[in-house]
């Protein structure tokens, strides 16, 4: 039971943190290491115990979806198919290969979360414009960016975040709008192809999904009005300890 309600309170933290700004899943996928599960399967898990917290915060943001463009909606389904290919990759290459991985990839998530008000600076002069060519060109980058992350998933909704701010949609509530909306069906995807793979721990997954969903829902209407800084410092400096210690341990 205290393991349980562990897991409910990560989700919470979860659900809530990923609503505001993405980054939640490096506090997810470290917890449901912690509780014992196998590697792919706490990633995998992961995926499904989290995703409620960004469908939950769908709904406060309708009226930004509805005004983005037909381009949004194309968007979408590239970030679909590049989380589809990433998911395909996870099941295939099994824990002998994702295991060393583990440090390098929690430690890429950081950085890009870390550094991503810099990133966003440093291409704000090369935004893709939002014509024909530029939108090939934003659906080329958001297909790498979901591999990424139907592979693994912590911090892709901040580098999901910052790749929208790149491609063009520099309105910070239009790219957090559209990145729940991508993250939600590509993540449905992903948790298909892992169900299929037996790669989903049902107990912990819904315990999870639970906090999740109420942090999501509770945050996501507080959402516009709570500054991002200390909550960015937490994720990083959490995420910053998680890749020392998988360094050490893996």
């Amino acid at each position: 039971m205290f393991s349980f309600a562990n897991l409910f309170l990560a989700g919470v933290a979860c659900g809530g943190i990923n609503a505001i700004a993405g980054g939640g899943t490096l506090i997810g996928f470290p917890v449901l290491l912690g509780a014992g599960l196998p590697p792919t399967v706490a990633n995998a898990t992961n995926f499904i115990a989290t995703m409620p917290g960004y469908a939950a915060a769908i709904p406060s943001y309708l009226g930004e979806l509805k005004q983005l463009s037909q381009s949004a909606m194309t968007n979408t389904l590239w970030t679909v198919a590049g989380a589809t290919l990433g998911s395909l990759l996870l099941v295939l290459s099994g824990d002998a290969v994702f295991v060393g991985l583990i440090p390098y990839l929690i430690l890429t998530a950081t950085l890009l979360y870390a550094f991503s008000d810099r990133v966003n600076r440093l291409f704000s002069s090369e935004k893709v414009r939002l014509n024909a060519k530029g939108i090939r060109l934003s659906n080329l980058i958001l297909f790498i960016v979901c591999i990424y992350g139907g592979y693994f998933g912590a911090g892709l909704g901040i580098i999901l975040f910052s790749a929208l701010k790149i491609v063009g949609y520099c309105d910070f509530h239009h790219a957090n709008a559209l990145k729940n909306l991508i993250i939600t069906v590509a993540s449905l995807v992903s948790i298909g192809i892992f169900i299929f793979g037996s790669l989903i721990a049902w107990p912990e997954a819904i315990t999870m999904m639970l906090g999740s969903a109420l942090g999501g829902y509770v945050t996501a209407k507080k959402a516009k009005l709570m500054s991002q800084n200390y909550l960015h410092l937490f994720v990083t400096l959490f995420g910053f300890a998680s890749t020392i210690y998988y360094f050490v341990v893996v």
